[in-house]
């Protein structure tokens, strides 16, 4: 009679498995995926919430604002925090100077953007200055914007520190006081109280972590004058450059096709495409977050790369597949809970953009290993040519195929893309293991 239960060869793989995730690197990739995952969903149900209270005039003032600081402060940030998320591990006693120098080149940078953007808004953003008021609309941006870009370089210095457990309790807390603040500011007739539930909830989260990295942070003993750092500000400068100008054709591509489908299609195509990209792009999400880890993980020690970004891959493609295998075959049924006209105008493209996460989980290690080894051609090359190929294919298939053809040029060009590191990957190790 066979034995009950798994075979002992069926076990064995189990624990490896399991223990593979409990790998530091993939541990903290996990945990960063984990923090995606739950800010995107309470940050729904905040959203939720506001509907609730107060008048869509209203959420809807208060929406642009956030969005706009947002993606300010994003910009404004000059990918910083990927520079801290591959020198802090580095940088020696040197940690801390680095962080604060970055947290203030940011922060001003973020500040003076902000500045602008509100003092032009008569001419840019007419609607917000009616709304707010010019004084009003300077002070939130000014005030605002700085901090909103601490608030994101933080999660790197997390990372970068090995302590990427605390990035998830770090923004479960952060949803779950604004969503607090906000129903303590319903009883307080303000139209901005919906942003200013937000901006309190993200200094106070700010000013917490940033006295927790003040007592983890490597830093010089007291007495002891201050060493010459590992990292040369050059380097930071080098790197820097290539890795925000490669980030402006990512962001191109995952930013910027809604507003082309808006131009190319009207307003209800642009409805559709923005619902089913937000269900996709949580799947680029996932190797996102498991690079950031290749990255804190690998930095001092380059040798270890190419294992390292072998088994990304694999780990982001564990979590993406079975996301996709469910997504693909139910994405009808998926829009549908949105409404008749999503689920009858987006199936295709919801699965298409799906299916394009699984060869961005390539695209995306190939970038943070290029990271770690600092090659500024890999960093602005690789995203130049997605762009290249993503948005140019996008124009040309949506008056045929209309959302479709989006979908279609997601996968394509990422397949492409994927394709080639594939193959520039297999050249090396040929090289490397040809005999002399």
């Amino acid at each position: 009679m066979p034995p009950d239960g798994p075979a002992p060869g069926s076990t064995g793989r189990l624990r490896e498995l399991l223990a593979g995730w409990a790998a530091p690197q993939h541990r903290d990739g996990l945990a960063l995926v984990l923090s995606s995952g739950l800010t995107s969903v309470i940050g729904l149900l905040y959203w939720v919430v506001a509907a609730r209270l107060f008048p869509p005039e209203v959420v809807g003032v208060n929406n642009a604002l956030i969005s706009t600081m947002t993606l300010i402060a994003v910009g404004a940030q000059l990918n910083l925090g990927n520079a801290l998320l591959r020198f802090v591990p580095v940088a020696d006693r040197a940690a801390r100077r680095l962080v604060l120098t970055c947290y203030a080149l940011g922060s001003c940078v973020a500040a003076a953007a902000g500045g602008v953007f509100a003092l032009g808004a008569a001419w840019w953003a007419p609607e917000l200055r009616d709304a707010v008021g010019g004084a009003g609309l300077v002070a939130f941006f000014v005030l605002s914007t700085p901090v909103w870009t601490v608030f994101v370089v933080q999660d790197y210095v997390l990372t970068a520190l090995k302590r990427a457990l605390v990035v998830p309790l770090e923004n479960l807390v952060f949803s779950l006081l604004k969503i607090a603040l906000l129903g303590a500011g319903a009883l307080v007739a303000s139209g901005l109280v919906i942003a200013v539930s937000w901006m309190a909830a993200t200094a106070s989260v700010v000013l917490a972590v940033t006295a927790y990295l003040l007592r983890v942070l490597p830093a010089p003993a007291r007495g002891e004058p201050p060493g010459r750092s590992p990292v040369r500000p050059r380097a930071v400068a080098r790197f820097v450059s290539a890795d925000w100008t490669g980030g402006l054709f990512t962001n191109a591509v995952e930013f910027g096709l809604p507003l082309l489908v808006l131009v190319t299609l009207g307003a209800e195509q642009a409805a559709t495409f923005g619902v089913a990209w937000a269900i996709a792009y949580g799947l680029y999400l996932v190797s996102h977050g498991m690079g950031q880890s290749l990255v804190a993980h690998v930095a001092a020690d380059p040798e270890a790369l190419d294992a390292a970004r072998r088994s990304t891959v694999a780990r982001s493609l564990a979590l993406i597949l079975p996301a996709a295998v469910v997504i693909v075959p139910g994405a009808g049924l998926i829009l549908s809970v949105f409404g008749e006209h999503y689920a009858a105008t987006g199936t295709a493209l919801l699965a298409l953009a799906s299916l394009s996460a699984v060869p961005n989980a390539v695209v995306t290690a190939a970038l943070f290993g290029a990271r770690v080894q600092q090659r500024r051609a890999v960093l602005l090359g690789v995203p130049a040519a997605v762009a290249a190929l993503v948005i140019p294919g996008a124009l040309v298939l949506m008056p045929l195929l209309e959302l479709t053809g989006v979908g279609v040029a997601l996968v394509a060009g990422q397949t492409v893309v994927a394709t080639a590191i594939l193959v520039r990957y297999a050249v090396a190790r040929r090289r490397l293991t040809r005999p002399a």
